[in-house]
């Protein structure tokens, strides 16, 4: 899925904090995203999308409180002074509390010594710290589809941090991606209909999005450059959920996918989303024979719902981020995101 010596590269930022019990690495900094429509996941690619990004992390621990002390004693810089006032506890807590349960600290130095063969060339880093508890319950519930929605694509775990609880938690998240993804898609759809799917779940309603500070073309972009790291993680959810439940097919060539839409097979991928998620659409079953019988569509019903799980968790995530660092950082990091966006449209 991508180059073991990134990884190496990568878990070098666990030397200078204190022990956490989950991490990886996201996005374009790790990750191949085209810049241009003609550009596949080349080699080339990679190497532009590394160079001169922002590396994301996020780190699960069991105590954040505990470990947000220590780190502050280690790393007083990451923090903002007023956090650093307040101490590990306030900073857990308004996590919690405000944000959808994960704190950033941003725009690190990157100040590893690297290889000059090395993949990577980072300038800075950010990274996310939630705990472990907090995590896998948004894996299995969608409560927030914050980390959830992370790590619906392609992320580098960082070995010797790998916590099984997270990677349990991990393929449930990836069962209810897909059976959502496949909902939303008509009975018949394109592999890369399929992955634009699965790479939108979590950006749908995101409130950077509607602010412009997100690239317009980024569910496209991850989609064609993490194509066969996404069809490597859902290979065993395909085969679970979309063999099994949906009745998928693919012809000419894996190209061209189709699924079952009867009301049973439908019943069955609803069934498959979290609880949380079903809850707030009504039971499968109901939600089916009410579009039977002319109600709302069950399909926009879960579109809506998840939009309106995003909007909330993004929105929160921002606030928390507004109140946690200082007012330097977040003009400077609002700067390189709404830079980022415009570069976007413009190409």
């Amino acid at each position: 899925m991508i180059d073991p010596s990134i990884e190496t590269e990568l878990r070098a930022v666990l030397e200078d904090v204190p022990p956490v019990n989950h991490a990886f690495g996201y996005g374009s900094g790790v990750l191949p995203q085209p810049l241009r429509d003609d550009e596949g996941p080349s080699a080339s690619a990679r190497d532009h999308a590394a160079t001169g990004s922002v590396v994301d992390f996020v780190f699960a621990v069991d105590d954040p409180r505990a470990w947000h002390r220590r780190n502050m004693a280690m790393n007083p810089s990451h923090y903002a002074p007023h956090l650093r006032a307040l101490g590990g506890g306030t900073v857990a807590a308004l996590a919690d509390r405000v944000g959808a349960g994960v704190h950033y600290n941003t725009l690190i130095p990157w100040t590893k010594t690297i290889h000059p063969s090395a993949r990577l060339a980072p300038t800075t880093f950010k990274y996310g710290v939630v705990s472990v508890n907090a995590m896998c319950d948004d894996l299995v519930n969608w409560r927030h589809m914050f980390v959830a929605g992370r790590m619906q694509k392609p992320v580098v775990a960082l070995g010797g941090a790998i916590d099984p609880r997270v990677t349990a938690a991990q393929s449930i998240n990836a069962r209810s991606a897909l059976a959502a993804a496949l909902l939303l898609l008509p009975e018949e759809f394109s592999r890369e209909d399929l992955l634009g799917s699965l790479c939108g779940l979590s950006y749908a309603g995101d409130v950077r999005v509607a602010l412009g500070a997100e690239d317009v073309d980024k569910v496209r972009r991850i989609a064609t450059g993490s194509e066969r790291g996404l069809m490597e993680m859902y290979r065993d959810a395909v085969k679970v959920v979309g063999s099994d439940l949906a009745g998928l097919t693919m012809g000419r060539g894996g190209e061209v996918w189709s699924r079952d839409g009867s009301p049973a097979a439908r019943s069955a991928l609803f069934a498959t989303l979290p609880r949380e998620t079903l809850h707030k659409t009504m039971s499968a079953r109901m939600l089916v024979k009410f579009e039977d019988a002319g109600g709302r569509s069950a399909v926009e019903s879960l579109r809506e719902c998840l939009r309106g799980t995003v909007r909330k968790s993004s929105l929160r995530q921002l606030l928390a981020g507004l109140l946690a660092t200082s007012p330097s950082k977040s003009a400077r990091y609002a700067a390189s995101k709404l830079f980022k966006s415009a570069a976007s449209r413009a190409r």
